[in-house]
Order: C-alpha cells, then sequence, then structure tokens
C-alpha cells in the first residue's frame, strides 16, 4: 500500500486524478515495475502542504518495501528528516517491516506508523469494533515491543563501550558478576512508541483515499458532547468509556 498511499498524496497536489490514486501507481515510472506491481527503485517528488498560513515544500521519496531492494530503502532513510511506516492492518507487522523500523532507528529519524487497509478489518474480517480495536492494539504492541528492543540493545553498547573505556573494566575480576542492564528502568524511553495519543500513528485506506488520526475525532466529539478537546486526545485510545448521565470520562 505504499506506492497507493504515495499516489494519494500526489493527488492531493492535483498533479493527478484523485480517481486514479491507487490505479495508476504514478511512483512506478519503470516499466518492470508496472507489469510486475512492486516497486524496485526508489522515486521522488515534491509536494506543497499548507496548515495554518504555514506553506511547507515536503520532498517525498516513495522506495521498495520487498527484502530483496532493501540497499534502496537505506539510501533513501540517509537523506530524510522522517520516514512514514506503513503496515497493513490484516497482515500486521512483517519481517520487512522490522527492517526498516531498524534503519529508521539507526538513522535517528522520526518515524511515523500508519496502519493502512483499515476497510479490510470492515469488508473482509468484517470485525465488530471491539475485535478491530483488539487487532489495532496487538499490531502497536509488535511495533513498540520491536521498538524496545533496538532501544535497549542501544542503551546496553553505549555502556558496554563506556565500561571498556573506564577503568575496573568488568570482567577483570573473576569473582564479580555485572549486571548490564543496572539502570537501564531509568533511562525514559516514553517518547520513543508509538500511541495515537502522542500523535504519531494515523489510520488510512490509501485506496480510498482517506486518512485519520484521533486528533480529528477528538475535534469532532468535543463539540458535540461538551467536553475539551485536550481531554478527549488523552482518552480516546485506550480503555476508557463516556459516562453520558455524569458527562465524565470513566476507566
Amino acid at each position: 500500500g505504499k506506492t497507493t498511499l504515495a499516489d494519494c498524496l500526489i493527488s492531493s497536489n492535483g498533479i493527478i486524478s484523485s480517481r486514479l490514486a491507487g490505479k495508476l501507481r504514478y511512483m512506478d515510472s519503470r516499466e518492470d515495475e508496472q507489469i510486475r506491481g512492486i516497486t524496485m527503485k526508489s522515486s521522488a517528488i515534491s509536494l506543497h502542504y499548507a496548515q495554518g498560513g504555514e506553506e511547507y515544500l515536503i520532498n517525498l521519496i516513495d522506495s521498495p518495501g520487498h527484502v530483496d531492494f532493501s540497499s534502496e530503502v537505506s539510501t533513501a532513510v540517509r537523506i530524510c528528516d522522517g520516514c512514514i511506516i506503513v503496515v497493513d492492518a490484516v497482515e500486521g507487522v512483517c519481517p520487512q517491516t522490522q527492517a526498516v523500523l531498524r534503519q529508521a532507528w539507526l538513522e535517528n529519524i522520526r518515524p511515523v506508523l500508519v496502519i493502512n487497509k483499515i476497510d479490510r478489518l470492515i469488508v473482509e474480517l468484517k470485525f465488530t469494533p471491539q475485535e478491530a480495536y483488539s487487532h489495532l492494539k496487538n499490531i502497536l504492541e509488535q511495533i513498540n515491543a520491536l521498538t524496545g528492543t533496538l532501544f535497549t540493545s542501544k542503551v546496553l553498547e553505549e555502556r558496554a563501550e563506556r565500561e571498556s573505556e573506564s577503568p575496573g573494566t568488568p570482567g577483570s575480576d573473576p569473582e564479580q558478576v555485572y549486571d548490564w542492564s543496572t539502570g537501564l528502568e531509568d533511562t525514559d524511553d516514553s517518547h520513543l512508541y508509538f500511541s495515537p495519543d502522542q500523535g504519531n500513528v494515523v489510520f488510512a485506506s490509501a485506496i480510498d483515499g482517506w486518512g485519520f488520526g484521533i486528533e480529528h475525532f477528538a475535534q469532532i466529539y468535543s463539540q458535540k458532547i461538551g467536553i475539551k478537546k485536550e481531554v478527549l486526545l488523552k482518552t480516546l485510545w485506550g480503555d476508557y468509556y463516556i459516562n453520558m448521565k455524569a458527562k465524565k470520562i470513566m476507566k
């Protein structure tokens, strides 16, 4: 869904028709890419985006997802300030998702998670809202577990380097047992994880041309039920419910 999502963003600039988004695969400019239906080479395009009176020029790179072309991804990641990681709502986290997240992590760039093909949960799997929520929560947990592993290994590597440089290196005394994880729990890593209430998760259906974050719902419901937008942003995702009689959000 990456190239379809790119089509969707390109159509928002009027470069291609919104009806052709997802069918045209505009960024797959090579003939063999069009025939096979996969991206093999990275392609770039400049898009305009306006928000709150500010204008931005965004250079979008559509890179391949297939494991055989991962060198294209690592090259693209090095020249970017941020990246969009696209995950299929039904397929969930794939080996290549892990590889891409690791590359983004190594280059120290901020990722945004797009959970694509949300429509499949309804049309194909016929999930109830509760089942859909549990499924999406599970996808987020898988990705955050991977992020936690990457963070832990980085902290331990840095600590090992510091210890090897300082005198009295662990391991010099055969009697000493050194715990490498010491102090790891004191390190704040909350900003690294994906969570809709942090604004770094988007739910989308690129083929249908829509996507949303929970801030969109916070805006709609704050006017509808008279609860502050800030409160809704913290409680729309998670184990909360609205007590309509008391006009309160409960755990």
